[in-house]
């Protein structure tokens, strides 16, 4: 797979032109922002921190959808941008009520659909998913529509089937923003993480760089690709910058990862600080950080009892196979410490 470099606008221009569209809706806000303004804004806040890795900006998305929803006269309107908020954060039974009364007071049904679609695959309720992905790439084939379907069958394990539709999205991208092939590349890469090919992660994450070299994720598992190669000092410098950029725990606890399998004494110290982050995090959201968070603990963070309660809520919000595996993996962790002190003591 090689993607004409040329066929879409510079990534660097691409993100420039993202933070500018957000600088002028915070000016608009200040002087007094419409209703439609505020929900542009709320989506490019969430669209900037998913790229950049920056829980800040995902904090003033939310915030700002707040305060949309108070400027609604819409009560279909509100319920919608409630039920996406719901959904953000893995609030997902709350996500579905909103969605029955959106769709209740009016919301467009595809709309309705395409949110519908995303609870039902992200709580493990497939066949559901599947009708909808199927439907909605049929009546508007598109590189989100049809990479979604794609997602979803990667997370069935339809792998050949994944892979084509994945390539089938990428063909069917007409725009010139690099951001939505960016974001279809970052969900292939991690998929071919998920089932061991990490000659194909290596390959798309690539990809991803040449045309979007700013995608903090995508350079944090590439890092975790490089790492799980033993390539030590590629994983660094690929991950050594993001640490300046984002303030998501996940890429200070791959650093840490790194520091340790090299032998170095600050992997303690970094993966403490990340440790730290994410009991923030748990405080404020715990259903959206519960699984990051829960594989933290049961490796670098190294607290196997943590670990093993947080992929017990995580399989509790949703019986996927992704939080069965967490959770058995948490499990064995458990039990591994607990061989190990009985053998010490």
């Amino acid at each position: 797979m090689t993607i004409d470099d040329k066929r879409y606008t510079s990534g660097r221009i691409a993100l420039a032109n993202l933070s500018a569209s957000i600088v002028s809706l915070e000016l608009r806000r200040g002087e007094k922002a419409s209703f439609p303004d505020l929900v542009s804004l709320s989506k490019l806040l969430f669209l900037r921190g998913d790229l950049l890795g920056r829980i800040a900006d995902h904090d003033r998305a939310e915030l700002i959808a707040t305060e949309a929803i108070g400027l609604s006269s819409e009560a279909a309107s509100a319920s919608y941008i409630r039920a996406r908020l719901a959904e953000r954060f893995h609030r997902f039974a709350e996500a579905h009520a909103y969605l029955d009364q959106a769709l209740a007071a009016g919301y467009s049904k595809q709309q309705i659909d395409i949110e519908r679609a995303s609870l039902f695959q992200a709580t493990g309720q497939y066949r559901e998913a599947l009708a909808l992905r199927e439907r909605l790439a049929e009546e508007a084939p598109g590189i989100r529509t049809i990479g979604a379907l794609a997602s979803l069958l990667a997370e069935m394990d339809q792998w050949d089937a994944a892979e084509a539709c994945y390539a089938a999205a990428l063909d069917a991208d007409n725009g010139i923003s690099p951001i939505p092939c960016g974001q279809l590349l970052f969900e292939w890469g991690v998929s071919a993480m998920r089932r061991g090919d990490l000659d194909c992660a290596e390959a798309i994450f690539v990809e991803l760089d040449a045309i979007f070299p700013a995608h903090v994720p995508g350079r944090g598992h590439r890092a975790e690709v490089a790492l799980a190669r033993g390539q030590l000092d590629i994983a660094e410098a690929l991950v050594t910058p993001l640490l300046e950029i984002a303030d998501d725990p996940e890429y200070r606890a791959i650093y840490a990862e790194i520091l340790a399998a090299r032998g170095d004494g600050k992997a303690t110290c970094e993966a403490a600080r990340a440790a730290a982050a994410y009991e923030q995090l748990l405080a404020r959201r715990p259903e959206a950080y519960a699984d990051h968070a829960a594989a933290f603990f049961m490796g670098i963070g190294n607290r196997p009892d943590l670990a093993i309660a947080l992929a017990l809520a995580n399989w509790k919000l949703r019986d996927t196979g992704r939080s069965r595996d967490l959770l058995v993996r948490a499990q064995r962790k458990v039990q591994k410490s607990s061989t190990m002190e009985g053998g010490a003591a």
